[in-house]
């Protein structure tokens, strides 16, 4: 497990404010951005849907609020939003010459692309970019009576680390 820089929740609290000072606006860790997301989500929603809470046909969001259900299922499984938000990555820019700018699965999870488009169909700007999924999908078996993963570089069948 990772060793934490700060001696409490405090000092990092002090931390973030001392962030938002240097940066003249709100530091937020990730997860609380993408909460906040949610629950604007919820909100126009509900102001379009619930009775109690319409006046009339111009609530907030009345133009596109039927469509938040399918935006937010795009926004989590979104590869881009994770390597730019998570992976910290920058937009990448160069389609790879094998997937012409188009995902594919099996270049994301199991057969890696010789280009390193990571599935993506884009090409890593920086050689420093390791891509990012947000998950991790091996192939599995039970050999012997054991839980086993394939390695995806070694090809070799291991138990998953604990």
């Amino acid at each position: 497990m990772q060793q934490k820089q700060f001696a409490n929740s405090g000092e990092a609290r002090e931390m973030l404010l001392r962030l938002e000072e240097f940066y003249d606006e709100p530091v937020l860790p990730l997860h609380h951005f993408c909460r906040a997301m949610e629950l604007w989500f919820d909100c126009i929603g509900k102001n379009n849907t619930d009775p109690a809470l319409r006046r009339h046909d111009r609530e907030q969001g009345y133009g596109y609020f039927q469509f938040l259900n399918q935006m937010r299922i795009d926004i989590r499984k979104s590869n881009l939003l994770g390597r730019l938000l998570y992976g910290k990555e920058p937009l990448r820019t160069r389609k790879c010459p094998v997937h012409k700018g188009h995902y594919d699965g099996e270049a994301m999870f199991f057969k890696k692309c010789p280009h390193e488009c990571d599935g993506t169909g884009w090409l890593r700007e920086r050689e420093s970019d390791r891509g990012y999924t947000g998950i991790s999908v091996h192939e599995a078996r039970v050999e012997d009576g054991e839980f086993k993963i394939k390695d995806r570089d070694s090809g070799k069948w291991k138990k998953p680390e604990d």
